[in-house]
């Protein structure tokens, strides 16, 4: 095989494979608790309440917005800075751009905390 085909596909690979696995353990952790409460279900009749509350918790708690939203903050100023820093200008520009992504969704997520009424969490 190419090399010209092979860097290509193990980039996009890895960036799905990347994508992927968090979802594949989160589905395994479901999979392994739901299956506890079956068992829990056969043996005794009724299901034991630390199982189910450890699956209708909601592990999100209610600062949750403003955290994600001042990470993917400092996110963009990290790329932005380095746009500004970087020697050539040929790299500082499309950092800036890239840097307005992540700056943007994180301002949402601020917006989000102060605006959006939450539940309160148990």
């Amino acid at each position: 095989m190419e090399v010209a085909i092979l860097v290509p596909l193990i980039v996009f690979a890895s960036i799905v494979l990347i994508i992927a696995t968090p979802f594949y353990f989160r589905h395994r952790n479901r999979r392994v608790i739901y299956d506890a409460i079956k068992a829990s279900v056969e043996k005794t009749g009724e299901a034991d309440p630390k199982l189910i509350a450890a699956i209708t918790h909601d592990s999100i708690g209610p600062n949750a917005d403003l955290r994600r939203g001042i990470l993917l903050l400092c996110f963009a100023a990290a790329l932005a800075l380095i746009g500004v820093l970087s020697e050539s200008g040929a790299i500082g520009i499309p950092l800036w751009g890239l840097a307005l992504i992540p700056g943007l969704i994180g301002g949402a997520y601020v917006v989000f905390h102060f605006f959006i009424p939450r539940e309160t969490t148990i």
